[in-house]
């Protein structure tokens, strides 16, 4: 088990947006976590990766317990987080907004390693390194937060509607780049408002309503059944 959420409860601007949620990923799975505007999956993803902090439960990546340290060591250990709003550097470079991803491996003779990485899934920003982040299309910038997380060499990625404000022409190419990242070895907890997609490409997903998991099981599942899609999911 790659990552062990049990019994979360976490409180955002003073109202409880997570009870008692309990989930797992096993390594190398694409898992979604589906559900409306306010179900709080936002909220577990920030409460995940050390932004928020619980008021209960436990959060253990990779046989460590992680609720209790600081966001900057959640990330040393493995886990990069995507926000939904990119979170770049504008006025810096793309070839600097991603070294800055690579920080942690600031004085290794392969702190650039992952670029090979990078290009491969996007090509463009290799045309586009002397660029300033802040120029690019939001499908480039949502490419860029990606390739940037990947800097850090996670084991999990955790990406927070990564098709959002993207032109349909791009959203194709952002979840190909998933399930290669996944090829890669890297696992992947996704929050994503297209949900047919996401479900096409998942293993397992959850349904959270009013902050807590109403629902899960095989992605498959979930996505086939008419009164789950109309009932959890607004399909």
């Amino acid at each position: 088990m790659l990552l062990d959420i049990r019994e979360l409860s976490t409180a955002y601007g003073g109202l409880l947006a997570l009870s008692d949620v309990s989930l797992a990923l096993e390594e190398g799975e694409i898992v979604v976590v589906a559900g409306a505007n306010g179900a709080g999956k936002s909220t577990l993803l920030k409460s995940i990766a050390g932004l928020e902090k619980p008021r209960a439960g436990q959060i253990v990546f990779a046989g460590e317990r992680i609720d209790r340290i600081p966001a900057h060591l959640v990330t040393a250990r493995g886990l990069a987080y995507v926000p939904e709003n990119k979170r770049l550097f504008p006025r810096l470079s793309v070839r600097d907004n991603l070294r800055l991803g690579s920080w942690l491996h600031r004085g290794k003779p392969d702190r650039e390693e992952p670029l090979k990485t990078v290009f491969a899934l996007f090509p463009r920003l290799a045309e586009r390194l002397d660029q300033r982040a802040g120029t690019l299309s939001g499908g480039e910038q949502q490419m860029l937060a990606i390739s940037r997380a990947l800097m850090t060499r996670p084991r999990l990625l955790m990406l927070d509607e990564p098709s959002q404000g993207i032109m349909p022409i791009l959203v194709d190419e952002i979840f190909k780049a998933v399930q290669a990242i996944r090829k890669a070895g890297v696992t992947i907890l996704l929050v994503e408002q297209r949900l047919s997609e996401s479900l096409e490409i998942a293993d397992r997903a959850y349904v959270l309503q009013t902050g807590r998991v109403v629902l899960s099981g095989p992605a498959a599942t979930i996505r086939d059944d008419p009164q789950v899609r109309r009932a959890y999911l607004g399909m």
